[in-house]
């Protein structure tokens, strides 16, 4: 039987503790350095965040700005328009000069906001819906008319299927009785 030196033993176990020791002191820079680069990009990523969310909100008021442009260069042909009416007006010797004028006026402008989306809610002689209009008068009538948008007081209208402003209506009821 061979018996093994104890020094043997000790200088066996401190060069396999001083190899762990390296491995371990190896993975701890490889892993520092991992963490330096994540770190890093997480800098990088959250400067180019800023940038990006800085650049948007520029992007929006530009938008906001120049976006009401594609609104009022349409609408400097109607105050063309206009302008000519209202020239024609002081030398119009007719009424109905002025009034075909102003028809014209308004059929440009019409189409103008058609243009844009916004189209006019018709309900006179269709039954009251509270969801496109709002009922600012109540008139008596025969019972075949209750319940039926009677006249417009202000029109209604939506923008691309969205009501914006509800109409304002009379709106048929029933007729009381009488007492005597």
């Amino acid at each position: 039987m061979s018996e093994e030196n104890p020094i043997d033993e000790v200088s066996a176990e401190e060069n396999e503790i001083t190899a762990e020791l390296a491995q371990l002191k190896q993975a701890e820079q490889e892993a520092q350095k991992k963490s330096a680069d994540y770190y890093d990009q997480l800098l990088r990523l959250r400067a180019e965040f800023d940038n990006y969310r800085k650049r948007v909100e520029k992007e929006k008021v530009e938008a906001r700005q120049w976006g009401k442009q594609d609104v009022i260069m349409p609408l400097l042909s109607l105050v063309d328009v206009f302008e000519q009416a209202m020239a024609q007006a002081e030398n119009a010797k007719d009424v109905k000069q002025v009034a075909v004028g102003l028809e014209f006026l308004h059929k440009n402008f019409s189409s103008f906001l058609k243009n844009e989306g916004l189209t006019p809610i018709d309900l006179v002689g269709k039954a009251f819906d509270p969801h496109l209009a709002e009922a600012v008068e109540q008139v008596e009538v025969e019972e075949d008319q209750v319940g039926q948008v009677l006249g417009e007081i202000q029109r209604g209208y939506s923008l691309n299927g969205r009501i914006i402003r509800p109409a304002r209506v009379r709106v048929g009821v029933a007729k009381q009785p009488t007492i005597k």
